[in-house]
């Protein structure tokens, strides 16, 4: 529990004996009230019926006794009646107050419950009532207020993931409506252009279902000393016939002999997604610069592209799932999953590393003192920068 929280807790423990005290004072200060107003006036009558028992001769100092005792008893016997009265109302008074601060609070909570149970997110409660259930408003606040950003999230999703299903069965669809009217025929042409529609909705399938295993933990990643030298170099050959395809340069520069600890598939797969996002978003004639430095206990590791950039505001954006920054062109070129940047997060976060985007334009020397050739000033562009723990050198 949190210094706040047993803070309310103290408080709400006091208040509670705090009026318990309050009644048992009441009912003191009622019992002695009562003694000293009734008490001397029932002694003050009683002494003055016994004037005529003491002038007919009778034992004044035994009916005098006798009297007193009576009337103490008859004084005390209504002294406690009207205190037990007061204290009786006294204590209702309280009790009232008390039950209900305690119990609007949960009357509060049973229809927030209920609010939440059918579907209604936004309801708050106070949470700076006293004591536990100050704690109680703040957890429930706390479960509504992720239950509230799960739910618009996963509506984001199913909105985010039927656009992108949508196109490519839209496509077939269009060219099976054309086949089946004569427009095309089944050439070459169009079973490759079947074919990538298919491909995508493959694509998109497989990394939902790859992420949807990063996050519940069920794909392992093994982490193991390993070249980063190699993990650049073979990452770039990969996609060397794309980039010449799309006459966009792919410069490497990475140093010999620096390792880290990874997964050697997965640490492939973030660079590999990393230079495809590049690539769809680097125009003709443009460059693409993969760096490799050590940074501390870590190994930085840049991709950097110009194209045009990330804005500041977008730049958390680009790591959620589905996010598209320009929808447009997405659907023309259509290619990418819209995840590749969400799988990349979730590994390199696996592996114990952090990942980023900046701006590449911003950065006129690189973080080791150095001129970037691949970025001058005004070409804009995007650097996305990922980091790995480093191991010892592995050994050739």
């Amino acid at each position: 529990m949190s210094r706040s929280g047993r803070r309310r807790s103290r408080s709400l423990l006091w208040r509670v004996f705090a009026s318990y005290l309050v009644v048992v004072a009441v009912a003191t200060v009622g019992a002695l009230v009562a003694g000293e107003a009734f008490a001397p006036f029932l002694l003050e009558r009683h002494m003055r019926s016994m004037g005529p028992m003491m002038g007919h001769g009778a034992d004044p100092m035994a009916a005098m006794t006798a009297d007193l005792a009576d009337a103490y008893r008859s004084a005390l016997t209504q002294s406690l009646a009207w205190a037990a009265l007061v204290a009786t109302a006294a204590a209702g008074v309280v009790a009232w107050s008390v039950t209900r601060r305690v119990v609007d609070p949960l009357a509060d909570l049973r229809e927030a419950s209920a609010a939440i149970a059918t579907g209604n997110y936004d309801r708050r409660l106070d949470a700076d009532a006293p004591g536990e259930i100050g704690d109680l408003a703040g957890s429930f606040n706390t479960m509504a207020e992720a239950l509230e950003q799960g739910e618009a999230i996963r509506r984001q999703l199913l909105s985010d993931l039927s656009h992108e299903l949508r196109t490519p069965l839209s496509n077939l669809r269009g060219y099976l409506e054309a086949l089946e009217d004569g427009v095309f025929t089944l050439d070459a042409a169009t079973s490759a252009a079947l074919g990538r529609q298919v491909e995508r909705l493959e694509r998109l399938v497989a990394d939902l279902s790859l992420l949807s295993g990063l996050e519940a933990g069920e794909v392992p990643v093994v982490a193991t000393p390993m070249d980063v030298a190699t993990l650049v170099g073979d990452s770039a050959a990969a996609f060397r016939a794309r980039f010449e395809e799309r006459d966009v340069a792919l410069a490497v520069d990475a140093p010999v002999g620096l390792a880290v600890r990874a997964d050697a598939n997965r640490a492939a797969q973030v660079l590999e997604n990393l230079l495809d996002n590049a690539l769809r978003h680097t125009p003709a004639g443009g460059r693409v610069t993969v760096r490799a430095r050590p940074d501390g206990a870590f190994a930085r590791v840049e991709v950097r592209d110009t194209g045009p950039g990330v804005p500041e505001a977008l730049r958390e954006a680009v790591f959620r799932r589905l996010y598209r920054g320009d929808p447009a062109r997405a659907a023309a070129q259509g290619e990418g999953s819209g995840i590749g940047l969400t799988i990349a997060r979730e590994l390199v976060v696996r592996q114990g590393g952090e990942i980023w985007v900046e701006d590449a334009a911003a950065r006129g020397a690189d973080a080791w003192g150095g001129p970037h050739e691949d970025a001058p000033a005004g070409s804009g562009g995007a650097c996305f920068v990922f980091t790995l723990p480093r191991a010892h050198p592995v050994a050739a």
